[in-house]
């Protein structure tokens, strides 16, 4: 009888056991499928997306940028310019799978790796701060795949003299965006 009831015991015991499973957060993986379904999207939505996502990194980027200038050492500020140990440029990149610049006035005939596009719009960055007159933002597409876009920094905020030694302050932000990655971030109109 006593071997009859120990067998009835292990046998509740591995059911119990086996049976135990652990449940498991499925909320990422379901908002990774969502961003793979088809989408149908025009080009002035795409334009839009890019506008939004690019007017709130640009504005994250200045942000930070601004808080890191303000402690900086000279061996920090170094760092900053090259955007090495920032974390919000590190969490961006990650999130969007984007790739983000800091670009100034020896960035127009030194940098071999812009794109032609990124160059002409830095030239006439240049020229028009120059002139000491307003910039504003751009997008420039790259092929059917990227698009670029491009931000000034203010003057005040201490990159352009920092980073470039640009007395008139000049500095711009370009943000590579993928258009795959822009169309995942639209929402659906339902």
């Amino acid at each position: 009888m006593a071997k009859s009831t120990i067998l009835i015991v292990s046998l509740f015991l591995t059911q119990f056991a086996c049976s135990n499973v652990e449940r498991l957060d499925t909320t990422e993986v379901k908002d990774e499928m969502e961003g793979y379904k088809i989408k149908r999207v025009s080009p002035a939505q795409i334009m839009e997306e890019v506008e939004a996502l690019g007017n709130q990194i640009s504005s994250d980027l200045t942000s930070e940028l601004e808080k890191q200038i303000k402690t900086a050492s000279k061996e920090r500020a170094e760092e900053i310019c090259q955007l090495k140990n920032m974390h919000v440029v590190d969490s961006l990149a990650k999130k969007y799978n984007l790739k983000v610049r800091l670009l100034g006035q020896p960035d127009i005939g030194s940098n071999n790796s812009l794109y032609a596009k990124e160059k002409e719009v830095l030239e006439a960055y240049a020229e028009i701060a120059a002139l000491k007159q307003a910039l504003s933002n751009n997008i420039q597409s790259i092929g059917d795949s990227l698009f670029i876009y491009t931000a000034p920094i203010a003057a005040d905020k201490g990159a352009g003299k920092l980073c470039f030694s640009d007395e008139s302050g000049f500095a711009v932000w370009s943000i590579i965006l993928k258009k795959a990655e822009v169309i995942k971030n639209i929402k659906p109109i339902k």
